[in-house]
């Protein structure tokens, strides 16, 4: 009797676990699958359910111990890996539910739930494995297909075209798949240009074996625009005659006289060539069919100088061309290409802007030309970005440009601008990394306050202080204000006496709720130092000299604020920058990415303006945060108070500029952004979200360094997928604004 008992209590309690599962009564359920495994605690198939539940009820700690218990009685459980991911991902930790999700997809190769996880979490392998699975079983097919009966209906609708889906987003791409996505997707037709506009494109031709100089001629007759003319330069016997055979009047040889350098030929001629723009080809270059098509119909759309263009390579076998490597380039940033020229050697440029500038520019090489020419027009924000991949290179061709000479270029334009850019170039650390550009503070002992607000955290907090001094090369020039939002643990106290009694270091005691703007505004109040970096206390310096590095950045009038890179303790990097409009809300640049990975255009060790930097550290002159009000400590007293800063420096047309020289290790818990978990916080975060959208709107979902190709549906940089039309033309028009970080770039009107 008494044997019998235990199994009908077991079921019964299984019944009512089921039901309140059922119901969504999550605590409740795990309440009675706990009970019911404490009758039969060797079913493990219950002990997932009782896991499950905590997980759902929030109780992620206790889900994680009971997932990992069921596992040490069934290793071999897909699901139970899979769950175990679920708990590890909801705790923050990334890598423990990346391995779990990976050990799940290795038990059951079609656990396509496992591979989902893994490709939203931007697992390159995964993504690719994935989307050949969907590939195999038609589901590419399928979307391709509903996306083209609805590009159909677009065309006979298209009052409603802004209504409907973008379909192109429902089919991406991992990196690694860009020769299947250039498959399904060429460059498409260019609108027709609201003006004539003539081209004289400029073909350098030196070492350029015959087949790649067939390749150019035969990629030039086949464009689709036809009011150009090519201006073929050089000295090789075999390629005057290539030019002089084809006998077609648009085809014209451009002699190099003795030692007279190619670069020295484009700048001799461009002047006198009867054209509008000048098409300046890198060597080898090989423009894609429309390529002409697209320059003419942006360049009477939009008002930049100048332009450059996505490129990618391409290997012929046997009548197949593949293409891969594709550079997807962004907004063209006059701080990169001091460092390095990730944008290219084929240039777009007005005919009469390149004669106002050809007095300028170095003429060593074809690649130092076209860097200095980029130098001089990106100081001005006069080069857009076209993102199509208009270019091509064979694979056969040298794919970068001699680092010397990017630095001559760089060497001279510096040179020549001394009085406006005071920097030093240093030769790179080693082979294909950038230059080392080095701005000269206008006083080396300028005074620097740090501003570090912390409650009850003085063990990290005394570690930091003493990096900054330790890595400064004018400790002397610096001091530290700690503002200490009611601490009670006593050894913070104590160490906040000590710091309090140090020379240079000042201890504000501010014992009300918290409020990050207002802790850092009375930071700024209670000191005079005319440089001023906020920070948080959880972090570490690693940088030498950053002191220096940062007065010489903050010297640069044009230069509103300086963020930095900040390592996780995994040395991933939490920060490099800030961008907008992805997934329709703000994300860190860079995030989780290896220190040591560069990214697309290097943009993760290259110094670069972007969208906002973290007020994590953020370091500003004390009369630009007076000019603009300092932080919101009314509308937005804890998140985005920093985001609202930078925005309100980039509309006095003033750069947020990040920079990788400047590199701290942040102990911040990578588990922090669970506070939809809290729902008082969550309403506070939500509140103050849309308090800085009611104020900037729509310079929200602007993000100029993120090629529109790039795919939001995980992390940046992860996914391709064909932009819309509309989401083309939005970049193209932000891209070519005399300013592109103004809030209200990108607005001019068409035509």
């Amino acid at each position: 009797m008494i044997g019998s008992a235990k199994p009908a209590e077991f079921q019964a309690l299984i019944g009512d676990a089921d039901r309140l599962r059922d119901s969504r009564h999550y605590a409740a359920a795990a309440e009675a699958y706990g009970a019911a495994l404490a009758l039969m605690p060797e079913r493990t198939d219950i002990r997932v359910q009782y896991a499950n539940m905590l997980k759902d009820s929030g109780r992620f700690a206790e889900a994680e111990a009971a997932y990992r218990q069921a596992l040490a009685e069934m290793p071999d459980d897909t699901d139970a890996h899979l769950q175990l991911g679920h708990a590890l991902k909801l705790q923050g930790k990334r890598a423990e539910a990346l391995a779990s999700y990976r050990r799940s997809a290795a038990l059951q190769p079609d656990n396509t739930d496992a591979l989902k996880e893994l490709f939203f979490a931007g697992a390159f392998d995964e993504q690719l494995q994935l989307f050949e699975r969907r590939l195999a079983i038609g589901d590419i097919d399928a979307m391709l297909s509903l996306r083209e009966e609805i590009a159909r209906l677009q065309e006979m609708l298209q009052r409603l075209t802004a209504k409907l889906p973008d379909l192109q987003a429902q089919t991406s791409f991992p990196f690694a798949g860009y020769d299947r996505f250039r498959r399904l997707y060429d460059v498409p037709p260019a609108p027709a240009p609201l003006r004539p506009r003539h081209f004289a494109v400029i073909m350098p031709t030196s070492d350029s074996a015959l087949d790649i100089f067939y390749a150019q001629h035969a990629a030039m007759r086949a464009q689709t625009a036809a009011d150009w003319r090519l201006y073929v330069l050089g000295s090789d016997d075999a390629h005057r005659r290539i030019v002089e055979r084809a006998s077609d009047p648009r085809l014209a040889w451009i002699e190099a006289a003795p030692d007279e350098k190619l670069a020295d030929v484009e700048r001799r001629i461009a002047p006198s060539l009867e054209a509008d723009w000048l098409l300046l080809l890198a060597e080898g270059a090989l423009p894609h069919r429309r390529a002409l098509e697209w320059f003419a119909a942006i360049v009477t759309r939009c008002s930049a100088a100048a332009y450059v263009t996505d490129a990618e390579t391409i290997a012929s076998e046997d009548d197949v061309t593949r293409r891969s490597a594709p550079v997807l380039r962004q907004v063209v940033d006059f701080d990169t290409l001091l460092e390095a020229n990730p944008f290219g050697e084929t240039i777009a440029v007005e005919r009469t802007t390149y004669v106002q500038l050809s007095d300028k520019l170095v003429t060593g090489t074809i690649a130092s030309a076209r860097a200095s020419l980029l130098l001089h027009l990106a100081e001005q924000n006069r080069v857009g970005h076209i993102p199509l991949p208009l270019l091509a290179r064979d694979v056969t061709c040298p794919t970068e440009p001699p680092a010397v000479a990017h630095e001559a270029a760089v060497r001279a334009y510096l040179a020549a601008a001394a009085d406006q850019c005071p920097a030093t170039v240093g030769a790179p650390d080693s082979p294909g990394k950038s230059l080392a550009i080095r701005w000269r503070p206008r006083n080396e002992r300028e005074p620097l306050v740090v501003i570090v607000p912390t409650r009850d955290n003085g063990a990290d907090l005394g570690n930091f202080v003493k990096s900054l001094r330790g890595r400064a090369e004018r400790p002397d020039a610096l001091s530290v204000v700690v503002v200490d939002n009611g601490s009670r643990d006593l050894e913070t106290l104590r160490i906040l006496d000590r710091l309090s009694e140090q020379s240079r270091a000042r201890v504000l005691r501010i014992d009300e709720p918290f409020n990050w703007s207002r802790l850092n505004n009375r930071g700024v109040e209670v000191s005079d130092q005319s440089l001023v970096v906020f920070a948080n206390d959880d972090m570490l310096m690693l940088s030498d000299g950053w002191d220096r590095r940062l007065r010489g950045l903050l010297s640069r009038p044009e230069v509103g604020a300086v963020g930095a890179r900040l390592l996780y303790p995994d040395d991933t990097v939490q920060h490099a920058g800030v961008l907008f409009d992805w997934q329709g809300s703000t994300i860190h640049d860079g995030l989780y990415e290896p220190k040591t990975h560069t990214g697309p255009c290097g943009r993760w060790h290259l110094n670069r303006a972007v969208s906002a930097v973290t007020g994590a550290f953020l370091a500003i002159r004390r009369d630009t945060f007076a000019a603009v009000g300092g932080f919101d400590e009314m509308g937005l007293p804890i998140a985005y108070s920093d985001f609202d800063l930078c925005l309100k420096l980039r509309a006095r047309g003033l750069k947020v500029l990040w920079t990788p020289q400047i590199t701290l290790r942040h102990f911040e818990s990578k588990s922090r952004g669970l506070d939809h978990l809290d729902p008082e916080k969550h309403a506070r975060y939500r509140a103050e979200r849309a308090q800085l959208r009611a104020r900037w709107g729509a310079v929200l979902d602007r993000e100029p360094s993120v090629n529109p190709l790039w795919h939001q549906a995980t992390l940046p940089f992860r996914l391709l997928a064909m932009p819309s039309e509309a989401r083309l033309w939005r970049h193209i028009r932000l891209c070519a604004a005399s300013n592109p970080w103004l809030p209200d770039a990108g607005d001019e009107k068409k035509g």
